[in-house]
């Protein structure tokens, strides 16, 4: 994550957008006031669709616990290979 003055931002717009889109990395915006909820976060769309996708998994204690369920069958070999060509 990086922190930049709104100033570097405005003078160098493309350059950031490309380096967040390219890098998968949060870009900060700080504002004069230099008061955190007063700074902007920049991220691209592939990690904000991320970030919302985990919000949706863990949002419910059911699910949040199927899915750690999974990850740990997963990690201990508990699985099984399914042939989806015969599922469709």
């Amino acid at each position: 994550m990086k922190a930049i003055p709104i100033s570097n931002l405005r003078s160098r717009i493309k350059y950031y957008f490309d380096t967040v889109i390219n890098s998968s990395e949060i870009l900060i915006i700080t504002t004069n006031n230099d008061e955190d909820d007063e700074s902007v976060v920049i991220m691209s769309l592939k990690e904000y669709n991320s970030l919302q996708e985990t919000n949706y998994f863990m949002s419910t204690t059911a699910n949040r616990d199927r899915l750690l369920e999974s990850i740990e069958q997963a990690k201990s070999g508990k699985t099984k290979e399914v042939n989806l060509d015969v599922i469709a």
